[in-house]
């Protein structure tokens, strides 16, 4: 006998607890589950085939959120085609689900390069924020290993994702220190979004800055937000971005080592 979606809630569960979640959340995870119950509103699931289209539709659904994130699996290989029958309400499903990561992403990338009020040093605390107390160990480890002043990671990581370690730049940078998928690779990180990872390569790239530029706070900082291949060609020429984020991170440092 036809067991309705209402009926049976266990295809959806599948699909939201097998659905990629590197760059999900609760409120995507909603959405999703709103348009998936619009569109099988006058559909029939048998027990028989429920399992199946779940599967079908997760891959669907993975191998379009790394089409969405800019790579491709590894082997290059296309689609999973859905079953015959089921053509037209998996993609009715996975354009739903590539709708709604794309408003994900979108929202995503406006929270993460919303610029932030400067602080101010009279009242801004020498500690991290109580809600992000637990980076305090992974900063310190990152500081006695690269001789970089804890005050100053906090002051970057404050100003690069003000201690968000989901956060993704429209320009691709991830993490707590918005590390560039390339500089990442260079300094040997497999995932921007381990906040260990992250901070610990950040550091050992401002420690690299710091020795290139003879102990310059200023073009350090220049360089970790324009790149050291602009601040070398055209020292004189920062650009307004660059020079409002020096005072920001000086302010936000003096503030941190008060």
């Amino acid at each position: 006998m036809p067991i309705s979606i209402s009926e049976k809630p266990s295809l959806l569960s599948a699909l939201l607890a097998q659905a990629p979640q590197e760059r999900s959340s609760v409120e995507t995870d909603t959405a999703f589950a709103g348009k998936l119950d619009a569109a099988l509103e006058n559909t029939v699931v048998t027990p028989t085939n429920a399992q199946a289209l779940a599967e079908t539709l997760n891959l669907q659904m993975l191998h379009s959120t790394l089409a969405l994130a800019g790579d491709k699996p590894a082997d290059n290989s296309p689609p999973p085609q859905p079953f015959s029958r089921q053509s037209s309400l998996v993609q009715s499903l996975l354009d739903s689900y590539r709708a709604t990561q794309a408003e994900a992403d979108a929202s995503s990338d406006q929270s993460s390069t919303k610029p932030q009020p400067l602080p101010d040093s009279g009242t801004q605390s020498a500690s991290l924020p109580s809600n992000s107390q637990w980076l305090e160990p992974i900063i310190a480890k990152a500081s006695r290993h690269y001789g970089v002043d804890t005050g100053l990671i906090k002051a970057v990581i404050k100003a690069e994702s003000d201690f968000n370690p989901r956060a993704v730049s429209s320009a691709g940078a991830r993490g707590l220190m918005q590390l560039m998928p390339a500089t990442a690779r260079g300094l040997g990180v497999s995932d921007s979004f381990d906040p260990e990872q992250n901070v610990m390569a950040g550091t050992r790239f401002l420690r690299d800055l710091l020795n290139r530029y003879n102990g310059d706070l200023e073009s350090t900082l220049a360089a970790y937000n324009w790149g050291p291949g602009n601040v070398d060609r055209h020292p004189d020429r920062l650009p307004r971005e660059t020079r409002t984020y020096l005072t920001r991170v000086k302010q936000l440092y003096a503030s941190f080592t008060a």
